[in-house]
């Protein structure tokens, strides 16, 4: 069964590959799982020159440093022992040894006499936990002669430790796309000229599109309050928990909020559908509000000019050029200078 020591290091991988920022609370864990007052995560370069610190533990400074022009020294094994660069392949002394043959060569090089020696260290075990185009993600740690080589049973947890960092590290590489694309479906609906509100299953709103979030300021009738819809209105309230509940045997149910239950002129027109997951999509159109967020749209993307927009919209509301430029206080003449400029910056060709 695993020690609490243990869970607690997986967790912080875990919390670190989320968010991006405990990488220092691993190297802690690390440490003291594993009995190594030294612990370096750092990302590498695939020509092994460049180097990028992520959590450092019983490093000093001088010594980063130092390390980048010591690793790699020619004379270095590590470097010219290809087999230890694939991800998951624990490097030790002891591994070193029988790969080369040679007992001596890890310690005749100037990596440890000049860099791991000063420092007090005799051993230490290593991986890269992961490679991709950018290079490689390294874990290290080091100890003394007093506390010894590291043994086989510690080289087999470290084995299990590297296959759970790559596996959540690959699970938040998939979180964080999920997140990227859901965000980008988010953006792609602030630009409806309707609402689109998600509700769970409980009834409380998970996400909103921009016009949703106008409509829920309020002045419409509708707010969002303790994390749900509800309309200021009695009346309107019981329609809408009872639109919301009619819903919820996966066919769609419609409903219309009007004047007086909510602020005229607005009429507030909504659908509810049943959404797989157990939750629902509510739909919510007004007409009024509707054409200052297509000309809202139209600023944001077209860099419109408030005389651009008054006149667009006057066209939005359907009147003509000359009451849609008398309305903007242009003359017609003016009013067909600036149509003109409307077309050509949303490339249109004909009225």
């Amino acid at each position: 069964m695993p020690s609490s020591g243990w869970k607690e290091l997986v967790w912080s991988i875990r919390d670190a590959a989320l968010d991006g920022r405990s990488w220092h609370a691993v190297a802690r864990h690390v440490g003291a799982e594993f009995d190594s007052p030294a612990v370096a995560l750092y990302g590498q370069s695939l020509d092994t020159i460049s180097f990028k610190e992520t959590a450092l533990l019983g490093i000093g400074d001088r010594f980063v440093e130092a390390y980048k022009s010591h690793y790699s020294r020619l004379d270095n094994p590590w470097v010219q022992a290809g087999r230890f660069w694939k991800p998951g392949v624990i490097r030790t002394e002891g591994a070193l040894q029988r790969l080369t043959g040679d007992r001596q060569v890890l310690r005749r090089s100037g990596y440890f006499q000049d860099w791991i020696v000063p420092q007090g260290y005799r051993h230490s075990m290593g991986m890269v936990v992961d490679r991709d185009a950018g290079g490689y993600i390294k874990l290290t740690m080091y100890r003394d002669a007093a506390t010894g080589a590291y043994g086989r049973a510690e080289v087999a947890r470290f084995q299990s430790l590297c296959e759970q960092f790559r596996l959540l590290l690959d699970i938040a590489g998939q979180y964080r796309l999920a997140r990227t694309l859901a965000h980008l479906s988010l953006r792609a609906l602030d630009h409806l000229d309707f609402a689109v509100m998600l509700l769970d299953a409980g009834g409380a709103v998970l996400e909103m599109n921009r016009f949703a979030r106008s409509l829920a300021d309020g002045d419409s009738g509708l707010r969002v309050r303790d994390g749900r819809l509800e309309a200021l209105d009695a009346r309107a309230n019981a329609s809408l928990r009872s639109l919301l509940a009619g819903s919820r045997d996966g066919s769609a149910a419609t409903a219309t909020l009007a004047p007086p239950t909510v602020p005229a002129p607005g009429a507030l027109a909504l659908t509810s559908m049943a959404d797989p997951g157990g939750g629902q999509l509510l739909f919510l159109t007004c007409p009024e509000r509707a054409v200052d967020e297509r000309l809202r749209l139209l600023v944001d993307r077209f860099a419109f000019t408030p005389v651009e927009l008054q006149l667009a919209r006057g066209l939005l509301q359907g009147l003509d050029l000359r009451r849609a430029g008398a309305a903007a206080g242009l003359s017609y003449e003016t009013s067909r200078w600036y149509l003109k400029q409307l077309f050509a910056k949303t490339d249109t060709h004909r009225q």
